[in-house]
């Protein structure tokens, strides 16, 4: 049935303000928090643009998928810093043991890392810290939803939470705060200022979706010389209805010289697929992942070594910036004072970076020919059992120094450094 035309459709206050209020997203039933993209900006925008709109844009659900499951899943490692400028990995340590194997009692490794990951790429990242005595027991991510930060009289930071429908207040030391660059107190959001051009994509989705409901069928009017009356007026709409919004079968029948009339954009004038195609490259921009990565590969080679530039650009650019944030907030934040010269803390990216297995053998051969690394160092990286003799530096024997040519090797003596 068609809907009654004769009063002007205005767009009612409700909607109005949905264009102006974001930043809710998904909900976490056990705490009752919610994601928070920042600001609460008031952009008109094509759609209403949240948390949860965006992510119903492919585009926008692949850029944060593979930001959040590439940091998520990197081991992370500590490392104690020597006084001669050398390093060494522990994994006795109280921290590196709590983010390596559970968090918190309801999340491993990954899961925390996820859901870290998945607020900062939002802008910012809560994490409640709690304390048996000095001993940090337990990280557990706060969605930024229900986050509100103030300062106080003194200029300190007050974390205003809300936790199973009650508001909570949290000092500095009870919170872990990591951020996107920003004002310093706050990351910026991607999603809240990218919401116009993410609104388009989502526009162009539900004009997509419209048209392929009906059959791909434009709208229109009918045309007639004559005055019709209120009842005539009906039963023509009832008619252009089924023409518009039928079946592919359903045949509508225009009397008295009656012509319908297109006034409907077409997809073409609309340059629908080119809008779509744009609204993938704004996703990018905002998230800083190369298209490529989020299967747009037109105007990109996806094969060879071009694959293997653009992932080592998407880690410098893309990935190392979250990478870096995170590792130093890590030492400055959960480490206490005494320890902050002492420790320092990195993900491993080297199986992100890995290269293919005829380069590696390429590579690990010119490593032992330059004394960098001993073949069981290669042997270990490589998931290989060490060899018994492996554990020496090599170096070819056809090598000595200028002065050396010069004499000329013989008179040395035998124990000659």
């Amino acid at each position: 049935m068609s809907k009654k035309r004769d009063k002007v459709k205005i767009r009612d206050k409700t909607n109005r303000d949905k264009l102006k209020v974001r930043g809710t997203g998904p909900k976490q039933d056990k705490r009752g928090t919610t994601l928070h993209d920042r600001p609460l900006s008031g952009f008109k925008t094509a759609k209403p643009v949240n948390f949860d709109s965006a992510m119903t844009l492919s585009a926008v659900f692949a850029c944060i998928k593979i930001l959040v499951e590439s940091v998520a899943t990197l081991p992370l490692q500590m490392f104690k810093l020597n006084k001669d400028g050398s390093r060494t990995q522990i994994k006795d340590h109280d921290l590196i043991r709590l983010l390596n194997n559970k968090p918190n009692r309801y999340q491993t490794r990954v899961e925390f890392f996820e859901q870290l990951m998945l607020n900062l790429v939002a802008g910012n990242g809560f994490a409640k810290r709690d304390y048996i005595g000095k001993k940090l027991t337990s990280i557990q991510v706060i969605n930024t939803g229900s986050v509100d930060l103030k300062l106080d009289d003194k200029g300190n930071p007050v974390y205003q939470c809300q936790i199973n429908g009650q508001k909570v207040e949290y000092s500095e030391k009870e919170i872990w705060h990591v951020k996107l660059f920003g004002t310093g107190l706050m990351g910026m959001s991607p999603i809240a200022y990218g919401a116009q051009s993410i609104g388009i994509g989502l526009a162009g989705n539900d004009k997509t979706s419209r048209l392929m409901s009906n059959g791909a069928k434009p709208t229109g009017a009918l045309k007639t010389d004559k005055y019709l009356k209120k009842e005539q007026r009906q039963a023509l709409r009832d008619e252009l209805d089924i023409l518009i919004n039928g079946d592919d079968g359903d045949m509508a029948v225009l009397e008295g010289n009656m012509q319908f009339e297109q006034i409907s954009l077409t997809p073409e004038d609309l340059e629908l697929i080119e809008i779509r195609k744009l609204s993938v490259e704004e996703s990018c921009r905002y998230f800083g992942v190369p298209p490529i990565l989020v299967y747009l590969t037109e105007g990109a080679t996806a094969w060879g070594s071009g694959i293997e530039q653009i992932i080592d650009g998407f880690y410098k650019f893309g990935l190392r910036p979250y990478l870096e944030r995170i590792e130093e907030s890590i030492r400055i934040h959960l480490l206490p004072r005494e320890e902050w010269d002492d420790y320092e803390f990195e993900f491993k990216t080297k199986d992100l970076l890995r290269a293919s297995y005829l380069q590696r053998i390429a590579s690990n051969k010119d490593r032992i020919l330059s004394g960098q690394s001993s073949p069981n160092e290669i042997r270990r990286e490589e998931g290989d059992v060490p060899d018994a003799n492996g554990d020496f530096l090599l170096v070819p024997v056809n090598m000595t120094t200028a002065e050396r040519m010069k004499k000329g090797t013989y008179g040395a003596k035998a124990d000659e450094k």
